[in-house]
């Protein structure tokens, strides 16, 4: 898979379960229940940072949120989502390495004090092929002496294969089932076949959302040409159809119009888009900030609009998964 294909999944992933109240309910819906009976009912707090390997990062996509135990305690959850291929069995070892990672980084940043946080980890596959590999570490030693496994390192992790959960299964919440369906889909070879299926929600999406999927959908490895896209849209939001492709042709989401793929966009509207690509490119940051952080204050949203194509472009990237506001626009 090519780095800019995984970067996709990657910023696609992060995207959805940045929020709060999704990662909430993901946690909710694919722990085991005797692990959520533990739960209390605040939200889980993310921790910036990923703790995958740069060279891993084509492969791994990762997400450490803390949440509260009802005995009193904090724990983790580390969310890992593997893009690979095919299946990978080795994907335990590599958990291994994260986990460590994340309990050092608690322990230096706490005083080197004792005890130390339980980590939850948690495995999300989203390709073509079923996981088939065990979720256990201690099976990846094999056959060996029972009397040496309790000398061994042992931890279970859960495992989301996504292409094994049925649809409605996915979570009781439209806008996350949608967008894990968007990930489940995505590397199928049938994904326009299933166009159908991974909109089933849009009727009760924001334009903005269905936008977001689309896009993820256009600039995945399989391709669904336009005439499919705009078919389904007329017979489930035909109301919000225009304003749903205006949204994937501005510049953000509008790689296909720079390569020649909306050759079916009407001629004169598809120069007004490439001619007001900064103002429109604005217009879509705007609108991605305020649905991650709230109204924009009056000098923020004086900014955007007066910056250059290439700063816009650059805190569109910064949005996508910034934990905050400031971190958006640090880098300029």
């Amino acid at each position: 898979m090519s780095s800019q294909v995984a970067n996709i999944h990657d910023a696609f992933f992060k995207q959805v379960l940045s929020d709060q109240q999704a990662a909430g309910t993901f946690l909710r819906e694919h722990l085991p229940s005797e692990v959520t009976g533990l739960l209390t009912c605040d939200l889980p707090e993310r921790v910036p940072g990923s703790f995958v390997d740069e060279e891993l990062r084509q492969h791994h996509s990762d997400l450490l949120f803390q949440v509260r135990l009802n005995t009193g305690q904090n724990a983790f959850a580390y969310i890992l989502l593997e893009h690979k291929s095919s299946p990978d069995s080795a994907a335990r070892l590599q958990l291994l390495r994260y986990i460590v990672r994340i309990l050092v980084s608690w322990y230096e940043q706490n005083g080197k004090r004792l005890p130390l946080p339980p980590v939850l980890p948690l495995l999300v596959h989203q390709g073509p092929e079923d996981w088939e590999s065990s979720c256990e570490f201690v099976d990846l030693f094999g056959a060996v002496p029972e009397i040496l496994r309790p000398h061994l390192p042992s931890f279970r992790h859960v495992l989301v294969d996504l292409g094994r959960v049925a649809d409605e299964r996915l979570s009781a919440q439209p806008r996350l089932r949608a967008h894990l369906k968007a990930l489940k889909y995505a590397r199928r070879q049938d994904l326009p076949e299933k166009i159908d299926a991974l909109l089933a929600e849009a009727p009760v999406l924001e334009v903005l959302d269905v936008a977001l999927i689309l896009a993820y959908i256009d600039r995945g490895s399989v391709a669904v040409s336009l005439d499919v896209i705009h078919e389904v849209l007329r017979r489930l939001v035909p109301d919000r159809e225009e304003e749903i492709m205006g949204h994937l042709t501005q510049p953000y989401f509008a790689k296909g119009l720079a390569e020649g793929r909306f050759e079916g966009l009407a001629e004169g509207r598809a120069k007004g888009l490439v001619e007001g690509r900064a103002e429109g490119e604005a217009i879509a940051l705007v609108r991605l900030l305020e649905k991650r952080f709230g109204v924009l204050p009056a000098p923020l949203r004086q900014r955007v609009f007066s910056a250059d194509l290439g700063s816009i472009e650059a805190w569109f990237g910064q949005a996508i998964d910034g934990p905050d506001l400031e971190s958006v626009f640090k880098s300029l």
